[in-house]
């Protein structure tokens, strides 16, 4: 993947994150704002053309008469007051079966033979949404787009286990895209969104 490849697919992972403007707005009283300025929160560069033939397949957020594409974010969050690193990160990673890649993101693939199709990927929630060996955060970014290479419901139950096991090893939370907490009845309506989607989008 070259320079240019990275920074569209960076882009894209922004339109998502720039949610997180909110949560670090301190929306809810139950949650307070980091140790990070406003300029340090990821979001993109405006200036960016996205030619789709320049962005990698992976990234793309597929749209078309038929297929109305869906993205699906999950936060891990950081307590307040601390931070994961990045040997924190790589290592809850790879226990709970991402994969880090050559641009300096997590993924989760589905293996068949010798080919393998993503099915979400890990962002870091501070700029510019990568992750190094020098880098601590506030928290995770998990990013799911729809319609993917299988059925929603079933990318959802293996993206939210993936998310509960990472938290419970980083010692975080996690909160819906709306920085809600994920209660029993939060997570039956996540599935049946996702039941909704496949039966609208066939």
């Amino acid at each position: 993947m070259d320079a240019l490849e990275l920074r569209i697919l960076i882009a894209v992972i922004g339109l998502i994150i720039l949610g997180l403007m909110y949560y670090f707005g301190s929306r809810k009283p139950n949650i307070t704002r980091s140790d990070f300025e406003e300029d340090e929160l990821f979001q993109i560069d405006p200036t960016l053309e996205q030619e789709s033939h320049n962005i990698p397949a992976k990234a793309l957020v597929k749209s078309d008469t038929k297929n109305h594409g869906k993205v699906v974010t999950l936060f891990l969050h950081a307590k307040d007051g601390l931070q994961f690193d990045w040997h924190q990160i790589k290592d809850a990673a790879h226990k709970a079966g991402l994969e880090y890649s050559d641009d300096h993101l997590f993924y989760r693939y589905r293996r068949i033979g010798n080919e393998k199709e993503m099915l979400f990927l890990v962002a870091n929630m501070l700029k510019p949404g990568i992750f190094d060996v020098d880098m601590r955060t506030t928290g995770l970014a998990f990013i799911m787009q729809l319609p993917g290479t299988m059925s929603a419901l079933d990318m959802w139950d293996t993206l939210f286990p993936v998310a509960t096991r990472m938290c419970e090893i980083l010692d975080g939370y996690l909160t819906d895209d709306n920085h809600s907490a994920f209660s029993r009845q939060r997570i039956a309506s996540m599935r049946e969104e996702m039941r909704q989607f496949e039966i609208n989008n066939p």
